[in-house]
């Protein structure tokens, strides 16, 4: 599996925050974008060895872009953090990466500086714990066709 960078798992965590993932049946999930604009159809199958988003990052990347993360997430498949998860409430990761020209790393350093100290050192450690985590996950990523609605 191809490594996501970790600014999706930041995406990720604010979508679970924001309660904007929603389970359809078994197999389909329903990610609604940081800005509400959008919703992606996360898909699993193959007894969920393998999972499918409409994201551009899974689809044109061929990553586990954010939809697919904050299933895992939500799943318990990446366990969450509960102690660092409040303070991603309400971040629309869409406008933040749109100020800085998608560069991910500023706008990931503008919401820790957000934070007391304390707090973005257990984020970014956190976050960094997932990330090894994910290096060791053996998932099929695809993309899917679904329409964004």
């Amino acid at each position: 599996m191809k490594q996501p960078p970790i600014a999706k798992l930041y995406e990720a965590y604010s979508a679970i925050a924001d309660q904007r993932v929603q389970q359809l049946d078994e197999t389909h999930w329903q990610i609604t974008s940081s800005d509400t604009a959008q919703y992606y159809t996360v898909i699993s199958s193959d007894a969920a060895q393998t999972f499918s988003s409409n994201d551009n990052a899974t689809y044109w990347q061929g990553y586990a872009g954010y939809p697919i993360l904050a299933v895992w997430l939500a799943l318990g498949i990446l366990p969450i953090n509960q102690q660092v998860l409040p303070a991603f409430e309400k971040i629309n990761w869409h406008a933040r990466n749109e100020a800085v020209h998608n560069h991910y790393e500023q706008a990931i350093n503008q919401f820790l500086s957000e934070q007391t100290d304390d707090m973005a050192k257990a984020i970014q450690q956190s976050l960094a714990d997932q990330m090894s985590q994910l290096a060791t996950f053996d998932f099929t990523i695809k993309r899917n066709r679904s329409p964004k609605k």
